[in-house]
Protein backbone atom coordinates (compact mmCIF):
# COMPACT_ATOMS: atom_id res chain seq x y z
CA UNK A 1 0.00 0.00 0.00
CA UNK A 2 3.22 2.22 0.76
CA UNK A 3 4.25 1.69 -2.91
CA UNK A 4 0.90 2.91 -4.06
CA UNK A 5 0.19 5.94 -2.08
CA UNK A 6 3.79 6.75 -3.38
CA UNK A 7 3.13 6.79 -6.61
CA UNK A 8 -0.01 8.29 -6.63
CA UNK A 9 1.69 11.52 -4.48
CA UNK A 10 4.42 11.03 -7.57
CA UNK A 11 1.94 11.25 -10.02
CA UNK A 12 0.36 14.26 -8.16
CA UNK A 13 2.84 16.62 -8.22
CA UNK A 14 4.01 15.91 -11.61
CA UNK A 15 0.34 16.81 -12.71
CA UNK A 16 0.81 19.96 -10.78
CA UNK A 17 4.26 20.96 -12.19
CA UNK A 18 2.38 20.28 -15.88
CA UNK A 19 -0.38 22.10 -15.28
CA UNK A 20 1.32 25.20 -14.38
CA UNK A 21 3.80 24.72 -16.88
CA UNK A 22 0.85 24.93 -19.16
CA UNK A 23 -0.89 27.93 -16.92
CA UNK A 24 2.13 29.98 -17.69
CA UNK A 25 2.40 29.19 -21.43
CA UNK A 26 -1.00 30.31 -21.95
CA UNK A 27 -0.62 33.48 -20.18
CA UNK A 28 -3.73 35.66 -21.31
CA UNK A 29 -5.74 32.53 -23.22
CA UNK A 30 -8.54 32.02 -21.28
CA UNK A 31 -9.90 29.49 -23.43
CA UNK A 32 -6.20 27.48 -23.77
CA UNK A 33 -6.39 27.90 -19.88
CA UNK A 34 -10.07 26.21 -19.55
CA UNK A 35 -9.07 23.41 -21.87
CA UNK A 36 -6.11 22.20 -19.80
CA UNK A 37 -7.96 23.32 -16.62
CA UNK A 38 -10.40 20.05 -17.93
CA UNK A 39 -7.99 17.71 -19.47
CA UNK A 40 -5.67 18.10 -16.14
CA UNK A 41 -8.82 17.46 -13.90
CA UNK A 42 -10.85 14.75 -15.79
CA UNK A 43 -7.43 13.12 -15.65
CA UNK A 44 -6.74 13.20 -12.08
CA UNK A 45 -10.67 12.08 -11.37
CA UNK A 46 -9.71 8.99 -13.74
CA UNK A 47 -6.62 8.38 -11.61
CA UNK A 48 -8.10 9.02 -8.24
CA UNK A 49 -11.09 6.74 -9.15
CA UNK A 50 -9.05 3.73 -10.63
CA UNK A 51 -7.05 3.85 -7.32
CA UNK A 52 -9.51 4.34 -4.51
CA UNK A 53 -12.37 1.97 -5.71
CA UNK A 54 -10.89 -0.13 -8.38
CA UNK A 55 -12.32 -3.37 -6.71
CA UNK A 56 -15.80 -1.62 -6.82
CA UNK A 57 -15.88 -0.86 -10.91
CA UNK A 58 -15.98 -3.49 -13.87
CA UNK A 59 -12.94 -5.04 -15.35
CA UNK A 60 -12.63 -3.50 -18.10
CA UNK A 61 -12.70 0.07 -17.09
CA UNK A 62 -10.40 -0.63 -14.46
CA UNK A 63 -8.16 -1.40 -17.43
CA UNK A 64 -8.38 1.11 -19.39
CA UNK A 65 -8.15 3.55 -16.55
CA UNK A 66 -4.88 1.59 -15.78
CA UNK A 67 -3.51 1.64 -19.18
CA UNK A 68 -4.84 5.87 -19.13
CA UNK A 69 -3.08 6.46 -16.34
CA UNK A 70 0.93 4.45 -16.94
CA UNK A 71 0.32 6.11 -20.27
CA UNK A 72 -0.02 9.72 -18.96
CA UNK A 73 2.25 9.41 -16.39
CA UNK A 74 5.00 8.57 -18.81
CA UNK A 75 3.83 11.02 -21.06
CA UNK A 76 4.30 13.69 -18.07
CA UNK A 77 7.77 12.28 -17.75
CA UNK A 78 9.14 12.50 -21.09
CA UNK A 79 7.52 16.32 -21.66
CA UNK A 80 8.78 17.44 -18.56
CA UNK A 81 12.19 16.48 -19.48
CA UNK A 82 11.92 17.68 -22.33
CA UNK A 83 10.94 21.36 -21.17
CA UNK A 84 13.47 21.40 -19.12
CA UNK A 85 16.04 20.48 -21.53
CA UNK A 86 14.72 23.21 -24.13
CA UNK A 87 14.36 25.92 -21.25
CA UNK A 88 18.09 25.67 -20.75
CA UNK A 89 18.74 25.35 -24.11
CA UNK A 90 17.15 28.45 -25.08
CA UNK A 91 17.94 30.22 -21.78
CA UNK A 92 21.88 29.73 -22.45
CA UNK A 93 21.42 30.92 -25.96
CA UNK A 94 19.57 33.95 -24.79
CA UNK A 95 22.46 34.39 -21.93
CA UNK A 96 19.10 34.58 -19.11
CA UNK A 97 20.84 31.77 -17.42
CA UNK A 98 21.33 34.05 -13.79
CA UNK A 99 18.08 35.06 -13.83
CA UNK A 100 16.25 31.93 -14.97
CA UNK A 101 12.96 32.36 -13.00
CA UNK A 102 12.58 36.09 -13.81
CA UNK A 103 13.60 35.48 -17.63
CA UNK A 104 10.73 32.57 -18.16
CA UNK A 105 8.08 34.72 -16.71
CA UNK A 106 8.99 37.86 -19.32
CA UNK A 107 9.30 35.69 -22.38
CA UNK A 108 7.00 36.70 -25.71
CA UNK A 109 3.88 34.80 -25.21
CA UNK A 110 4.70 33.07 -28.78
CA UNK A 111 8.11 31.70 -27.31
CA UNK A 112 6.57 30.19 -23.92
CA UNK A 113 3.64 28.49 -26.01
CA UNK A 114 6.15 27.00 -29.08
CA UNK A 115 8.00 25.72 -26.52
CA UNK A 116 5.53 24.26 -24.44
CA UNK A 117 3.76 22.43 -27.42
CA UNK A 118 6.52 20.95 -29.23
CA UNK A 119 7.70 19.31 -27.04
CA UNK A 120 4.32 17.36 -26.05
CA UNK A 121 4.21 16.99 -30.07
CA UNK A 122 7.59 15.16 -29.83
CA UNK A 123 6.48 12.99 -26.76
CA UNK A 124 3.11 11.80 -28.57
CA UNK A 125 4.81 10.87 -31.76
CA UNK A 126 7.69 8.83 -29.86
CA UNK A 127 4.86 7.67 -27.75
CA UNK A 128 3.35 6.20 -30.52
CA UNK A 129 6.04 4.21 -32.02
CA UNK A 130 6.65 2.69 -29.05
CA UNK A 131 2.96 1.49 -28.29
CA UNK A 132 3.36 0.06 -31.90
CA UNK A 133 6.96 -1.40 -31.21
CA UNK A 134 4.85 -3.26 -27.53
CA UNK A 135 1.93 -4.08 -29.76
CA UNK A 136 4.23 -5.67 -32.89
CA UNK A 137 6.73 -7.61 -31.30
CA UNK A 138 9.42 -8.92 -33.59
CA UNK A 139 11.05 -12.13 -33.58
CA UNK A 140 15.15 -12.47 -33.49
CA UNK A 141 16.87 -15.24 -35.58
CA UNK A 142 19.58 -16.05 -34.05
CA UNK A 143 22.12 -19.19 -35.41
CA UNK A 144 24.72 -21.14 -33.15
CA UNK A 145 26.76 -23.90 -33.71
CA UNK A 146 27.26 -26.48 -30.19
CA UNK A 147 30.55 -28.95 -31.02
CA UNK A 148 28.51 -31.79 -29.57
CA UNK A 149 25.91 -34.59 -30.88
CA UNK A 150 22.85 -34.47 -29.90
CA UNK A 151 21.68 -37.94 -30.66
CA UNK A 152 19.26 -37.85 -33.77
CA UNK A 153 19.15 -34.64 -34.00
CA UNK A 154 21.10 -32.53 -36.07
CA UNK A 155 19.34 -29.39 -35.60
CA UNK A 156 16.88 -27.73 -33.45
CA UNK A 157 14.01 -24.60 -33.37
CA UNK A 158 14.29 -23.35 -29.91
CA UNK A 159 11.54 -20.66 -29.44
CA UNK A 160 12.82 -18.44 -25.73
CA UNK A 161 10.51 -15.92 -24.02
CA UNK A 162 10.84 -14.01 -21.39
CA UNK A 163 8.93 -11.62 -19.00
CA UNK A 164 5.12 -12.55 -20.14
CA UNK A 165 4.32 -10.33 -16.73
CA UNK A 166 0.45 -12.03 -17.50
CA UNK A 167 -1.57 -9.94 -14.72
CA UNK A 168 -3.23 -6.41 -14.55
CA UNK A 169 -1.82 -4.54 -16.94
CA UNK A 170 -1.04 -8.01 -19.85
CA UNK A 171 -4.27 -9.31 -19.60
CA UNK A 172 -5.82 -11.91 -21.49
CA UNK A 173 -6.04 -10.53 -25.13
CA UNK A 174 -2.07 -9.57 -24.78
CA UNK A 175 -1.81 -13.20 -23.60
CA UNK A 176 -3.59 -14.86 -26.58
CA UNK A 177 -1.82 -12.88 -29.22
CA UNK A 178 1.41 -13.82 -27.73
CA UNK A 179 0.11 -17.42 -27.52
CA UNK A 180 -0.45 -17.12 -31.52
CA UNK A 181 3.15 -15.77 -31.87
CA UNK A 182 4.68 -18.39 -29.73
CA UNK A 183 3.01 -21.20 -32.21
CA UNK A 184 3.28 -19.50 -35.25
CA UNK A 185 7.33 -20.14 -34.91
CA UNK A 186 6.52 -24.41 -34.91
CA UNK A 187 9.55 -24.55 -32.91
CA UNK A 188 11.36 -27.87 -31.65
CA UNK A 189 11.26 -27.10 -28.07
CA UNK A 190 9.85 -23.80 -26.23
CA UNK A 191 11.69 -22.23 -23.25
CA UNK A 192 10.66 -19.53 -21.34
CA UNK A 193 13.35 -17.39 -18.50
CA UNK A 194 10.59 -16.88 -15.97
CA UNK A 195 8.01 -14.01 -15.06
CA UNK A 196 5.56 -15.53 -16.86
CA UNK A 197 3.57 -14.36 -14.52
CA UNK A 198 3.43 -10.72 -13.16
CA UNK A 199 3.01 -10.04 -9.21
CA UNK A 200 -0.58 -10.93 -8.16
CA UNK A 201 -2.32 -13.95 -9.08
CA UNK A 202 -5.98 -12.81 -8.73
CA UNK A 203 -6.47 -11.31 -12.34
CA UNK A 204 -4.98 -14.28 -14.46
CA UNK A 205 -7.26 -16.96 -12.40
CA UNK A 206 -10.66 -14.36 -13.56
CA UNK A 207 -10.01 -13.80 -17.10
CA UNK A 208 -8.78 -17.34 -16.75
CA UNK A 209 -5.53 -16.47 -18.87
CA UNK A 210 -4.20 -20.45 -18.51
CA UNK A 211 -6.22 -21.48 -20.91
CA UNK A 212 -4.39 -19.30 -23.08
CA UNK A 213 -1.12 -20.90 -21.65
CA UNK A 214 -2.62 -24.44 -21.86
CA UNK A 215 -2.32 -23.70 -26.12
CA UNK A 216 1.33 -24.08 -26.25
CA UNK A 217 2.97 -27.30 -27.91
CA UNK A 218 5.98 -28.38 -28.89
CA UNK A 219 7.27 -31.91 -30.26
CA UNK A 220 10.36 -31.75 -27.48
CA UNK A 221 8.03 -30.10 -24.67
CA UNK A 222 7.38 -26.51 -23.07
CA UNK A 223 9.74 -25.77 -19.88
CA UNK A 224 10.49 -22.67 -17.65
CA UNK A 225 12.66 -21.57 -14.85
CA UNK A 226 11.71 -19.44 -11.85
CA UNK A 227 11.54 -15.33 -12.07
CA UNK A 228 11.70 -13.08 -9.53
CA UNK A 229 7.93 -11.85 -10.53
CA UNK A 230 7.02 -15.95 -9.47
CA UNK A 231 8.09 -15.15 -5.91
CA UNK A 232 6.07 -12.34 -5.56
CA UNK A 233 3.26 -13.59 -3.75
CA UNK A 234 1.19 -16.89 -4.08
CA UNK A 235 4.41 -18.34 -5.67
CA UNK A 236 3.31 -22.04 -5.26
CA UNK A 237 0.43 -21.10 -6.79
CA UNK A 238 1.83 -19.69 -9.57
CA UNK A 239 4.29 -22.66 -10.14
CA UNK A 240 1.45 -25.47 -9.52
CA UNK A 241 -0.94 -23.13 -12.12
CA UNK A 242 2.13 -23.76 -14.59
CA UNK A 243 2.32 -27.14 -14.34
CA UNK A 244 -0.87 -27.48 -14.92
CA UNK A 245 -0.94 -25.61 -17.88
CA UNK A 246 1.70 -28.39 -19.30
CA UNK A 247 4.59 -25.66 -18.69
CA UNK A 248 7.56 -27.79 -17.06
CA UNK A 249 9.12 -25.81 -14.06
CA UNK A 250 12.53 -26.37 -13.75
CA UNK A 251 13.44 -25.56 -9.55
CA UNK A 252 17.55 -26.40 -9.75
CA UNK A 253 17.12 -29.57 -11.82
CA UNK A 254 18.03 -30.40 -14.99
CA UNK A 255 16.13 -32.95 -17.64
CA UNK A 256 16.92 -35.38 -20.30
CA UNK A 257 15.26 -34.61 -23.78
CA UNK A 258 14.55 -37.59 -26.13
CA UNK A 259 18.08 -39.13 -25.04
CA UNK A 260 19.73 -36.47 -26.54
CA UNK A 261 20.38 -33.09 -24.58
CA UNK A 262 20.09 -31.42 -21.06
CA UNK A 263 17.34 -28.50 -20.24
CA UNK A 264 18.76 -26.95 -17.00
CA UNK A 265 17.01 -24.87 -15.13
CA UNK A 266 17.63 -22.70 -12.07
CA UNK A 267 15.62 -20.92 -9.27
CA UNK A 268 15.63 -17.62 -9.44
CA UNK A 269 18.11 -15.44 -7.22
CA UNK A 270 15.58 -14.30 -4.43
CA UNK A 271 16.05 -17.88 -3.81
CA UNK A 272 19.16 -17.33 -1.13
CA UNK A 273 19.73 -20.79 -1.00
CA UNK A 274 19.54 -22.02 -4.23
CA UNK A 275 22.11 -24.39 -6.47
CA UNK A 276 24.56 -23.27 -8.37
CA UNK A 277 24.99 -23.77 -11.75
CA UNK A 278 27.77 -26.96 -10.94
CA UNK A 279 25.71 -27.81 -8.28
CA UNK A 280 22.83 -28.64 -10.28
CA UNK A 281 24.84 -30.74 -13.01
CA UNK A 282 26.28 -33.12 -10.23
CA UNK A 283 23.52 -33.57 -8.15
CA UNK A 284 21.27 -34.58 -11.67
CA UNK A 285 23.58 -36.41 -12.88
CA UNK A 286 24.07 -34.65 -16.21
CA UNK A 287 25.94 -36.83 -18.69
CA UNK A 288 28.35 -33.43 -19.88
CA UNK A 289 28.87 -34.94 -23.41
CA UNK A 290 25.89 -33.72 -24.15
CA UNK A 291 24.85 -30.66 -24.91
CA UNK A 292 23.82 -28.79 -22.07
CA UNK A 293 20.72 -25.12 -22.42
CA UNK A 294 20.50 -23.54 -19.36
CA UNK A 295 17.08 -21.25 -18.17
CA UNK A 296 18.27 -18.71 -15.70
CA UNK A 297 15.81 -15.50 -15.27
CA UNK A 298 18.88 -13.00 -14.44
CA UNK A 299 21.84 -12.38 -16.02
CA UNK A 300 23.68 -11.37 -13.22
CA UNK A 301 27.03 -13.73 -13.06
CA UNK A 302 27.69 -14.93 -16.88
CA UNK A 303 30.70 -16.58 -15.62
CA UNK A 304 29.41 -19.10 -13.85
CA UNK A 305 27.13 -20.96 -16.46
CA UNK A 306 30.80 -20.77 -18.57
CA UNK A 307 32.94 -22.64 -16.31
CA UNK A 308 30.02 -25.36 -15.60
CA UNK A 309 30.55 -25.93 -19.58
CA UNK A 310 26.84 -24.84 -20.17
CA UNK A 311 26.98 -24.73 -24.36
CA UNK A 312 23.57 -22.60 -24.42
CA UNK A 313 22.74 -20.23 -21.22
CA UNK A 314 19.23 -18.20 -21.73
CA UNK A 315 18.17 -15.27 -19.56
CA UNK A 316 15.51 -12.64 -19.29
CA UNK A 317 14.59 -9.79 -16.37
CA UNK A 318 16.29 -6.39 -18.00
CA UNK A 319 13.55 -5.49 -20.43
CA UNK A 320 16.79 -3.98 -22.22
CA UNK A 321 15.48 -1.01 -19.92
CA UNK A 322 11.81 -1.05 -21.39
CA UNK A 323 11.62 2.56 -22.52
CA UNK A 324 14.99 5.00 -22.70
CA UNK A 325 16.94 6.20 -20.59
CA UNK A 326 16.71 2.63 -19.11
CA UNK A 327 18.20 0.58 -21.79
CA UNK A 328 21.03 3.09 -21.02
CA UNK A 329 20.77 1.70 -16.95
CA UNK A 330 20.71 -1.75 -18.12
CA UNK A 331 23.59 -1.60 -20.46
CA UNK A 332 25.55 -0.60 -17.42
CA UNK A 333 24.28 -2.63 -15.04
CA UNK A 334 24.76 -5.70 -16.87
CA UNK A 335 27.21 -7.33 -18.45
CA UNK A 336 25.01 -8.40 -21.32
CA UNK A 337 21.97 -6.51 -21.07
CA UNK A 338 20.26 -7.84 -24.46
CA UNK A 339 21.50 -9.98 -27.41
CA UNK A 340 23.76 -12.60 -27.70
CA UNK A 341 27.52 -12.93 -26.94
CA UNK A 342 30.16 -16.23 -26.88
CA UNK A 343 31.79 -16.61 -23.51
CA UNK A 344 34.33 -19.27 -23.98
CA UNK A 345 32.14 -21.98 -25.90
CA UNK A 346 29.01 -20.73 -24.32
CA UNK A 347 26.60 -19.29 -26.58
CA UNK A 348 24.45 -16.37 -24.31
CA UNK A 349 21.41 -14.80 -25.14
CA UNK A 350 19.30 -12.18 -22.95
CA UNK A 351 15.53 -11.73 -24.13
CA UNK A 352 14.49 -7.95 -23.85
CA UNK A 353 11.06 -10.01 -23.31
CA UNK A 354 7.84 -9.78 -24.72
CA UNK A 355 5.73 -8.39 -22.13
CA UNK A 356 6.05 -5.80 -19.65
CA UNK A 357 5.83 -4.01 -16.76
CA UNK A 358 3.94 -0.60 -16.43
CA UNK A 359 2.98 1.38 -19.35
CA UNK A 360 2.47 -0.30 -22.74
CA UNK A 361 5.48 1.05 -24.89
CA UNK A 362 8.84 0.02 -26.15
CA UNK A 363 10.68 3.02 -25.92
CA UNK A 364 14.50 2.49 -27.23
CA UNK A 365 14.13 -0.97 -26.88
CA UNK A 366 11.69 -3.74 -28.35
CA UNK A 367 9.12 -6.78 -27.80
CA UNK A 368 10.41 -9.82 -29.16
CA UNK A 369 10.82 -13.63 -29.68
CA UNK A 370 14.09 -14.91 -30.43
CA UNK A 371 14.08 -18.39 -32.33
CA UNK A 372 17.38 -19.97 -31.63
CA UNK A 373 18.52 -22.46 -34.77
CA UNK A 374 20.74 -25.00 -32.88
CA UNK A 375 23.23 -27.16 -35.36
CA UNK A 376 24.57 -29.50 -33.20
CA UNK A 377 28.71 -30.89 -34.42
Amino acid sequence: MRALINAFIIHLTLNLLVFLKGWHAFDGKRTARLFLVVIFATELLLYATGFFLYRHLPEPLVQQIRVMGTSWMLFLLYSGGLWLITDLITLAVLRQLRRPLYSLRCWPRKRKMLLFILPMMLVTGIMTHGRYRFMHPVVEQLPVTVGKSAGSHDSLRIAVIGDLHLGWMIDRSHARRFVDLILAQQADMILFVGDIFDSQLEPVLQQEMDQELRRLSAPLGVFTCTGNHEYRYDSEEKIALLQEAGITVLRDSAVLIDSAFYVVGREDRVITDRKSTEEILRDSRVNRSMPLILLNHTPDNLAEEAEAGIDIALYGHTHHGQAFPGNLITEWLFEVAHGYKKKGETHIYVTSGIGLVGPQYRIGTQSEIALITVRFQ
